[in-house]
């Protein structure tokens, strides 16, 4: 029998996690892009927590999670189509067939001899592609939204007014009929705001000033300050420096083969100089 690489016990809460929107602003959007990464992408190194999380189930049962993981995404108000998703499939198929000259298992059966793949990673690339492509639907809350991250960038006029319009933004595709995607766990999505501050470009003073007005606003527990670096980076003495994106990144998504196109990877090394508390959620 092929081995897998995950067992069951991993697979399901690797699989199926919280889900959590990003809405950025533009400049909030631009500003990652310096480094050749979406927001969403941003934080892909850091979506499973390595503090305990503890959780109260409808009885008010405390429960204690080790290593939650979750998934943040940009959102998108069209789901993904069923063309682009088959697509992505075999492309992730074809990519992962195994090598040539690895051992295989022999079974012999009557005058054959079977040779057999003792391991199927395209399989498990194909399982994995698959569950992460698959739309929100009504009748389960696997893909639907349990809060929303609301990200502005320090160097714009009003940041505190940007949070208000995207605030608002959110409402309106969450509550308006116009949009039938994406699905949303709750009525009143949970909301988080998000500052991002380049470090390379930006005002510090300026940042932590707009950020204490955020906890005045709208309180302690719900802001956040993540700071990044888009300097451009020495190759001679970054060289040995580990590049945490990259396994995320050689990975296709079906949101970056539909909305978006030629995304150039080839210089989008980010320094976090502080990472967002995630256990928060």
């Amino acid at each position: 029998m092929a081995q897998c690489v995950q067992s069951v016990q991993e697979l399901i809460p690797d699989s199926f996690v919280p889900c959590v929107a990003a809405l950025c602003s533009d400049e909030a959007e631009r500003l990652t892009r310096l480094n050749h990464l979406s927001f969403a992408e941003l934080l892909k190194p850091f979506s499973r927590l390595t503090s305990e999380v503890h959780m109260r189930d409808p009885n008010n049962q405390l429960h204690v999670i080790k290593n939650l993981k979750i998934a943040v995404s940009n959102i998108t108000t069209q789901p993904p189509q069923p063309g682009a998703i088959r697509k992505l499939l075999n492309d992730v198929v074809s990519g992962s067939q195994p090598a040539e000259g690895l051992v295989a298992n022999v079974i012999t059966a009557g005058d054959y001899d079977l040779n057999l793949s003792a391991t199927t990673p395209w399989f498990e690339s194909y399982r994995e592609t698959f569950l992460q492509s698959m739309p929100a639907s009504d009748h389960e809350f696997l893909n639907h939204y349990l809060a929303c991250m609301l990200v502005a960038s320090s160097g714009e006029a009003e940041p505190v007014e940007q949070f208000s319009k995207l605030s608002q933004e959110q409402h309106r595709i969450q509550h308006n009929n116009d949009y039938s995607y994406p699905k949303w766990f709750i009525p009143n999505t949970l909301k988080y705001y998000v500052l991002l501050h380049d470090v390379s470009a930006g005002d510090e003073q300026r940042a932590e000033s707009i950020y204490e007005e955020m906890k005045q606003k709208y309180g302690t527990q719900g802001c956040y300050l993540l700071k990044i670096n888009s300097r451009t980076s020495n190759r001679a003495s970054d060289e040995q420096i580990p590049d945490p994106w990259s396994q995320y990144l050689q990975k296709n998504s079906i949101q970056n083969q539909v909305y978006v196109k030629n995304n150039n990877e080839a210089n989008h090394k980010s320094c976090i100089s502080v990472l967002w508390p995630m256990a928060a959620l």
